[in-house]
């Protein structure tokens, strides 16, 4: 009897390490499939959201990323502030580049702003140190532009 039971221990060996290997992985890298749409050297990609407001109903949110000739990453960003009557409407534009996981928006203005790819492709508002801003600050991937 006891040489079932080691069978079936050779058996589970692989399955385990297989398991670890995949656990490894991490789940804030972005997968291949959410930063593959970056690498396009002609890309136009969207994403678009309500993000949390401490001061109003929320910040409807749309991204533009383009890339033309492979060179020039430029963005176009517009938030509209809710609140009860309607809203106040923000256009800012400028460059982007992505480092690793996360997405750095420079605005002609000067100022920064940053996000993380998740493994699903989302952008998340996140902090210096790559510090989620908290629940409701995410961009979820939208059609063909539209702002």
């Amino acid at each position: 009897m006891a040489a079932p039971a080691r069978h079936s221990s050779i058996l589970l060996l692989p399955l385990l390490a297989a398991v670890a290997l995949a656990g490894c992985r991490g789940g804030d890298a972005p997968s291949d499939a959410s930063t593959a749409r970056f690498e396009s050297p002609d890309a136009e990609l969207s994403w678009q959201g309500v993000v949390a407001c401490a001061d109003c109903d929320g910040i409807d949110t749309r991204l533009r990323l383009q890339r033309g000739n492979g060179v020039v990453a430029q963005y176009e960003l517009v938030e509209a502030f809710l609140d009860g009557e309607g809203a106040e409407y923000f256009h800012e534009e400028g460059r982007w580049r992505r480092d690793g996981r996360i997405l750095r928006l420079q605005a002609t203005s000067g100022g920064e702003r940053l996000y993380a790819i998740d493994g699903t492709g989302n952008l998340v508002v996140v902090d210096r140190r790559g510090d989620a801003a908290g629940p409701g600050h995410v961009l979820t991937p939208a059609g063909p532009p539209g702002l």
